[in-house]
């Protein structure tokens, strides 16, 4: 047949299809125009009925597939969730929350006990046309322990990642920086209340673009960063660079060895408390968030070489300031963990490298260990394809009238972090911390943590030691 033959016919069919009056309540449904072109194509024995069928057939697909995108599927698994059938569009709503309880044993500065919302968040994201995935995430618990303000909303996530290029995605907005496996593990599931003390020394979250890639066992990324989102600056804001590498030689249900790299470079910004003069400070409370103390603002004091030095709101270990006017600072981390069934071992270590314009270069250093070990038929969940746990689901989970009593998880953890180099008197702090977590199904999570502050060279609080017991009561969806 054709071209001039095959619009002909279609002109006729069509014609013949408007002239064919509708009845009112018939329930016999008109031919479409491709049905009725295939009919004439079969009478006038131009198709033969294998081809008229096999058209029929991918009529019907055709039609069904125009079906599907205008159709989605709603989960509530993991959140509230609505995808397209076709999986170019998806949305997802998501929350979690934290409820902590902290008391303070006796020591030589009186610590307040006290209650808190750790964390109250809100998220959404999704994805558009299958390549476009977006995220925005907002805590609505922020309480600036400084100031006494409290009820502050933080940006934590906001960011575009195209992943059409695939195995490279591109990240820009705000988000994690790649550095450090308990950074960027969430702290819906981390094994313990808080992160060790290194944490005190990288920039968690920034403003920037990223690109990154992954495969089965291993990950890779990097990217240039800004200031974070609440950053005040009365010059150039700070900025820096991130890269992070992570390689899974085992990588088996519940047998895991992870080994990673990282580093930060950053140039930090001009400050208002010191005009035009680049500082950066680094400080740490004792693995208890809510802890604060009765220090005041007088009590930090000036050297004569330009470092500001005081502790408020709990944090033991504090570098004030550094003065003599700081170029950049360099941090480096190197990470190990590893899973057998129930048992686990997780330790990084960072060190940070400050160069100044006048005085000498500085350095401060941190590291922690810790293991952890399932009392039931549980393990840990690692992806390797991210280079971070994940959540934990347990086997059976806890019902009031079943067998299941979730799982049960105990941990122990010895963390270090010095902050004293030159005239720098921050203070070098070691502590142990021993936790239980109850884990009675995938969304509900209970902890309970005790601190012991080993020791403290250095600093305002030094030769103080102190003892600390807190709960948690988390729930995710």
């Amino acid at each position: 047949m054709t071209q001039e033959q095959y619009e002909a016919l279609v002109k006729a069919q069509t014609a013949q299809a408007a002239t064919v009056p509708a009845q009112a309540g018939s329930e016999k449904r008109l031919p479409t125009q491709e049905e009725g072109l295939l009919e004439v194509l079969l009478t006038n024995g131009l198709l033969s009925q294998e081809q008229y069928a096999a058209l029929q057939v991918k009529n019907a697909e055709d039609k069904a597939k125009k079906q599907e995108v205008k159709e989605a599927k709603v989960t509530l698994a993991d959140g509230f969730k609505v995808k397209s059938t076709d999986g170019d569009f998806q949305v997802q709503a998501g929350m979690y929350a934290m409820v902590d309880s902290a008391w303070y044993g006796d020591s030589d500065t009186d610590f307040s006990n006290g209650t808190e919302l750790r964390r109250g968040r809100l998220s959404l994201a999704g994805t558009v046309y299958r390549d476009w995935d977006f995220k925005l995430e907002a805590d609505f618990a922020g309480t600036t322990q400084d100031t006494g303000t409290t009820n502050n909303v933080t940006v934590t996530d906001a960011f575009l990642r195209y992943t059409g290029f695939k195995p490279l995605a591109f990240t820009a907005g705000n988000f994690k920086v790649p550095f450090s496996l308990e950074a960027l593990t969430s702290a819906k599931y981390t094994t313990f209340m808080e992160r060790g003390l290194p944490f005190a020394l990288l920039n968690a979250r920034s403003l920037g673009g990223m690109v990154s890639s992954s495969g089965d066992n291993w990950t890779g990324a990097a990217g240039l960063f800004g200031d974070t989102v609440t950053a005040q600056n009365i010059d150039d804001e700070g900025s820096g660079a991130a890269a992070r590498v992570t390689y899974a030689p085992l990588y088996q249900k519940e047998r895991v060895v992870h080994l990673g790299l990282g580093g930060q470079w950053r140039e930090p910004a001009s400050k208002a408390s010191s005009p035009f003069l680049e500082t950066v400070r680094f400080r740490s409370k004792p693995e208890s968030n809510i802890i604060t103390d009765a220090l005041a603002s007088s009590s930090i004091t000036t050297t004569a070489s330009g470092n500001t030095f005081g502790v408020s709101s709990g944090r033991l270990v504090d570098t004030g300031n550094i003065g003599g006017d700081v170029n950049d600072y360099t941090l480096f981390g190197a990470e190990a963990a590893t899973v057998w069934g129930p048992f686990s071992l997780q330790g990084e270590y960072m060190l940070a490298e400050v160069d100044r314009e006048t005085g000498n270069n500085l350095g401060f250093d941190g590291y922690y260990l810790y293991g952890s070990y399932f009392l039931t038929d549980d393990a840990r969940n690692y992806k390797a394809d991210k280079g971070v746990f994940d959540t934990i689901q347990p086997a059976k989970p806890f019902k009031a009238h079943g067998d299941g009593w979730g799982a049960w998880e105990i941990a122990a953890r010895y963390s270090a972090l010095d902050l004293n180099d030159e005239e720098v008197d921050g203070g070098d702090i070691r502590d142990i911390t021993v936790g239980l977590n109850w884990y009675p199904n995938s969304y509900v999570r209970l902890l309970a943590n005790y601190v012991y502050v080993l020791d403290i060279n250095g600093g305002m609080h030094d030769d103080e030691d102190l003892d600390i017991f807190q709960v948690r009561a988390q729930v995710t969806y």
